[in-house]
């Protein structure tokens, strides 16, 4: 199914952490995980409603050094998942928790990776998965999109629901396209296939976005939510915008850049700002009413960047993230 040039299992050693015993009240992620290697193995068969959810890892920062970013990203998902091995289990019993192994970046061919990583999100889709994708660059996002549209029937809309401080409506450059090119492409798609541009950002900073940005946004018909009105003062009218984006919507692709959070809480990114999302109560509570929705078919986290990173802080806040949306 797909390349080996752009895929890596994930070794056993990764998963491994506190054992207080098999029973389900006292186990961990490590202890359900289900290592699969997607160029040998064979994925376990959902029964009639019941779930489960297909790790993927994207190990590539390409787009982030096309971008002029910091480099370090494409270990995110190691970081990520040796930050979750202790996590405690809270989903259901019969739930199949799966680990598919790392999309890679071979050389320099992000379309490659991009490509390799949609036909894993479309293969864990058709097989009943809900796939959470690790990054990575937030190249991730056109590479996720794409298997997710693969995957379903013409008249389905996408909307994106995108937490970051940058809108990623950047037009290619001299090298491409990038980790800011992601959501313009995937307009560009939508304009060729006639299908509607649905795309919510979620905190976007008003000193990490040209004004030439806020036009292309204001182009495209896309609204978005300010981080400096993002707090719990506004609590009503940010629900109210969610709410009527989601209904506006058949699937929500959820999609969360960690610089969305200020760097005293996620300093392992690629572009660091000094303000940004304060992780707090309020903002679990609006990712929570996303995934309440019951309409996210598939969700990432992205730019978790281990080179920066101090005390693990930002991985740490990717597996709280992660957790809260598993759970």
């Amino acid at each position: 199914m797909i390349d080996s040039l752009f895929y890596r299992k994930t070794s056993a050693e990764v998963w491994t952490g506190r054992n207080d015993g098999n029973d389900l009240a006292v186990q961990r992620w490590h202890q359900r995980v289900i290592l699969v290697d997607l160029l040998h193995g064979v994925i376990p068969l959902l029964s009639p409603g019941q779930k489960g959810i297909a790790l993927i890892g994207f190990s590539c920062d390409e787009g982030v050094r096309r971008n002029g970013g910091r480099l370090g990203a494409k270990d995110g998902p190691a970081h990520f998942r040796k930050a979750c091995c202790n996590l405690p289990v809270h989903f259901s019993e019969d739930t199949f928790f799966l680990d598919l192994g790392d999309v890679v970046c071979a050389g320099q061919d992000m379309e490659g990776a991009q490509r390799s990583l949609a036909e894993v999100v479309g293969f864990a889709l058709m097989n009943g998965y809900q796939p959470l994708v690790i990054g990575g660059g937030h190249e991730v996002a056109y590479g996720h999109y794409t298997g997710i549209d693969s995957y379903l029937n013409q008249g389905d809309s996408i909307g994106v629901i995108n937490f970051d401080a940058h809108f990623d409506l950047r037009e290619p450059n001299a090298h491409g396209t990038n980790s800011g090119t992601g959501f313009f492409q995937i307009a560009q798609d939508c304009k060729v296939s006639g299908k509607p541009f649905r795309y919510l950002p979620v905190g976007i900073q008003l000193n990490s976005n040209t004004k030439y940005l806020f036009d292309t946004a204001a182009a495209l018909g896309v609204q978005h939510i300010a981080a400096e009105g993002f707090m719990v003062s506004n609590q009503g009218v940010i629900q109210r915008q969610l709410e009527e984006f989601i209904a506006g919507s058949t699937h929500i692709y959820l999609t969360i850049c960690m610089d969305v959070f200020s760097s005293s809480f996620a300093p392992g990114v690629s572009a660091a700002a000094f303000s940004g999302l304060v992780p707090d109560a309020f903002f679990f509570s609006c990712l929570r009413a996303v995934m309440a929705s019951g309409k996210v078919i598939s969700m990432d986290i992205a730019e978790c960047n281990p080179v920066f990173d101090q005390d693990q802080r930002t991985a740490k806040l990717a597996a709280a993230l992660a957790f809260s949306m598993i759970t």
